[in-house]
């Protein structure tokens, strides 16, 4: 059971606000030894009222000591003073002694400090991060500050998205390429900078330099690595080629990645999708390799018939019962796809992943878990031997090209 609190909690707030540069707003407390910390420098804020929430102390606080009426802000972080530590230079009075409760915000402020209208204190001043060291601070905010300048919120102003981009909806969110360039700019791991990109990412497919990236196939499978893929090429090579070279073609990221840390990296939704692409893709073109290699064994393989007789497949066969031909074909259909002769690698993955969703539709539920794990341990027994060969190698490869073309 708790104790019970000898002293009462005193609420305060304030907002650190940034301009353009990135500096923050302080105010030269007055010289009065009255007061605690006098003649000493302060985030804007103060105590709260009876009542009052800490946003509307923040809100309040700066609008008295600034005259600025304060529009979106930002919360940083919450910080507690025991009542034995608060007592600061000029009042010692035990018998107003509480435990202190600090609600910290910010917001990027337009309006030059010469420009505000001073209601408390001697004056008010932007600082940059280096010209603080030398400058008597009150409270603990040296400690808040230090905890800001080395936060990903004050990164952002740095890159001047203090809170991300008005999108055509209103909502406000940060520009995935923008970001993934700042943060290579302002000196982040290139991974990290790599996955907020992605977890950031929106558009399911795009055009550029004239190719094609379909980053969600079959409109719920999230092929993470083809994104990260462009956003690489989008980086100028300030990311060290063996480093991207294992992440794409090896899947192996600079720190370990296991399922559980790619979900915290990418999301619930992104994470589900990529084990829609995952299964779907991933497992169903193993699956394949995997029925080639048993029939290789067996000595079968693609038989062609003279004359026109089409030709077949026992991979295939093996697998859905049905011939290649007619499976995409029926794909094909289905999607008002044309019947070219040959086959784009995206339409590709589209199509690995209708036959995963065709097989699971068609087949004893028995008969899919069994494929699946051929699937999984094929796909094992590859990666297995990429690590130790070294080669890079990202992917199973698909089987012989279709009947009705070859895969461009």
């Amino acid at each position: 059971m708790p104790e019970p609190r000898s002293v009462p909690r005193r609420l305060s707030a304030g907002v650190i606000l940034v301009d353009r540069e990135g500096r923050v707003l302080l105010q030269h407390r007055d010289d009065d030894p009255a007061i605690m910390y006098p003649g000493h420098w302060g985030i804007t804020g103060g105590a709260g009222m009876p009542g009052e929430t800490p946003e509307e102390i923040a809100r309040r606080e700066v609008h008295e000591e600034t005259g600025i009426e304060l529009g979106e802000i930002e919360a940083f972080r919450a910080y507690y003073t025991p009542a034995a530590a608060a007592s600061g230079r000029g009042r010692v009075a035990a018998a107003k002694r509480s435990d202190y409760e600090l609600y910290l915000y910010h917001a990027p402020c337009e309006t030059p400090a010469e420009a505000m209208a001073c209601g408390e204190g001697i004056e008010l001043r932007f600082f940059a991060p280096h010209e603080l060291p030398g400058l008597p601070v009150a409270y603990n905010h040296r400690e808040v500050l230090t905890d800001f300048f080395a936060s990903a919120a004050y990164r952002r102003y740095l890159r001047g998205i203090p809170f991300g981009i008005a999108g055509d909806d209103g909502e406000r969110g940060i520009e995935p390429i923008e970001h993934f360039r700042s943060a290579l700019a302002a000196g982040d791991h290139w991974f990290e900078a790599l996955m907020q990109a992605i977890a950031l990412w929106e558009r399911p497919q795009e055009t550029v330099d004239g190719r094609a990236y379909r980053y969600l196939v079959g409109g719920e499978a999230f092929d993470w690595l083809l994104l990260a893929e462009r956003l690489i090429e989008d980086a100028d090579g300030r990311i060290p080629a063996a480093e991207a070279e294992r992440l794409l073609f090896e899947a192996r990221a600079p720190r370990e990645l296991d399922d559980d840390a790619l979900h915290d990296l990418i999301g619930t939704s992104k994470h589900r999708a990529h084990l829609n692409y995952l299964y779907g893709v991933t497992v169903e073109e193993a699956l394949q390799y995997a029925v080639e290699l048993d029939l290789s064994k067996e000595h079968r393989s693609v038989h062609i018939d003279d004359g026109d007789a089409p030709a077949r497949d026992p991979v295939f066969e093996r697998i859905y019962d049905r011939g290649r031909a007619e499976l995409l074909r029926e794909f094909r259909d289905e999607q008002a796809r044309p019947h070219a002769a040959a086959i784009s690698l995206p339409a590709l993955r589209e199509f690995l992943y209708w036959l995963f969703k065709y097989r699971v539709a068609h087949q004893e539920p028995a008969r899919v878990a069994s494929d699946t794990r051929k699937a999984l341990a094929q796909l094992s027994r590859m990666e297995d031997a990429v690590r130790r060969s070294g080669r890079r190698e990202r992917a199973p490869q698909p089987p012989p090209a279709f009947d009705d073309g070859a895969v461009s």
